[in-house]
């Protein structure tokens, strides 16, 4: 069965209008568009009359429609008509110009809304990911934080001591300075109640011990260099 695609099209219905607002709203049309409306019904006149073949029948019905174009042609000035109406409404080429014209507009109005239908799935689809994305994202945030705060309960206190210093703001590099044993004794001695460090400290102790001991034959060496430098630069040069 082959597909054929449905076109926009107007339809026609009726419409019931209210008593009250036929007195109101509505009046009676002006005099060239009356002579309009009397062409129109005398034009009704002649389908009738030529679809019967018989004479006789052909007379009766000509007489039948004479009377009723006549008693409407008596009541046309008082008969209301909605506000809009107007003298091209009476004219049968003008009102298909009009019609042809609503049901192109009416084509343009339903293609302009499928392409908007089209765009507006498109942005819920987008919405709908880029949301999916977002509770993705506070999942992942929250169980982060979860995970760094199960870390802290674990982290030992000398670590959050250390992580709770301030900063400077001109950071200098880092100097390496031997301690005295006894000042190195004293800053510890605060974590000896701690058995957990206590093995730490000595192990830290000993090589901070260690490190001074090989590094005290290099007492005054740099004082040494300078010096000989010195006896250098005043010695006379050879020449060439």
């Amino acid at each position: 069965m082959r597909y054929t695609k449905r076109y926009a099209y107007l339809k026609s219905h009726v419409r019931n209008v209210p008593e009250r607002t036929i007195k109101s709203k509505w009046s009676t049309l002006p005099e060239p568009v009356q002579d309009k409306v009397r062409d129109m019904f005398r034009a009704l006149e002649r389908p009738v009359i030529v679809r019967h073949q018989n004479e006789r029948k052909r007379i009766e019905a000509q007489a039948a429609v004479q009377v009723v174009v006549k008693n409407l042609g008596k009541r046309l000035p008082r008969m209301p008509f909605p506000p809009a109406t107007k003298e091209s409404s009476f004219e049968y080429e003008a009102a298909l110009d009009e019609h042809r014209s609503l049901e192109a507009n009416l084509a343009t109005v339903t293609d302009s809304m499928g392409l908007l239908k089209a765009e507006i799935e498109k942005e819920e689809a987008l919405l709908t990911k880029e949301t999916k994305q977002l509770h993705d994202m506070e999942k992942n945030a929250k169980r982060a934080e979860t995970e760094r705060k199960r870390q802290m309960k674990n982290e030992h206190p000398v670590l959050r001591h250390l992580d709770n210093l301030p900063e400077t703001q001109d950071p200098k590099p880092a100097e390496f300075t031997l301690a005295d044993t006894k000042d190195s004794e004293a800053t510890f001695s605060e974590l000896e109640s701690d058995p957990e460090v206590q093995s730490l400290l000595k192990q830290l102790t000993g090589h901070l011990q260690s490190m001074q001991t090989n590094t005290a034959p290099l007492t005054g060496l740099k004082d040494a260099v300078k010096r000989s430098q010195t006896a250098l630069t005043l010695l006379p040069m050879p020449e060439d």
